[in-house]
Parts: C-alpha cells; sequence; structure tokens
C-alpha cells in the first residue's frame, strides 16, 4: 500500500505526538502488546522486537519519523 502525501503528514503526526508523550512522562511509560497486534503475530515468539521495551519503541518511532 502506498501512502498519499496526506497519510504520511497524519502518520508523522501521530508518531511525533506519541515520541511526545513518551518523553514527557517516561517514568511511568509501558509498552502493552494489544490483543490486536498478538492475533496478527499469533504467537509470543513472533512479537513485535519494539514492543519488548519503552526504549526499543522509542527508537522505531524515531527511525519511522525519519522515513516519513
Amino acid at each position: 500500500m502506498a501512502l498519499t502525501t496526506e497519510d504520511r503528514l497524519v502518520l508523522k503526526a501521530l508518531v511525533e505526538k506519541e515520541l511526545t508523550d513518551i518523553r514527557k512522562d517516561e517514568k511511568n511509560f509501558k509498552v502493552v502488546n494489544s490483543p490486536v497486534l498478538s492475533s496478527i503475530v499469533r504467537t509470543r515468539e513472533n512479537d513485535f522486537p519494539f514492543l519488548k521495551s519503552a526504549k526499543l519503541y522509542e527508537k522505531y518511532l524515531e527511525t519511522l519519523q525519519k522515513q516519513l
């Protein structure tokens, strides 16, 4: 699926908001692997690597932000 310019702008804004929220309350931020993502992946061993810690998630978002 190709993203339109509008899609990229919206996604970038959402990523920036998420990064701001993480950095604002870093001590209390927790990554939770939702049932929806787990059902897509189907097994715990195949969970997305960036969902294993808040730091990995933050790094993933920073990389995604650069790509947008």
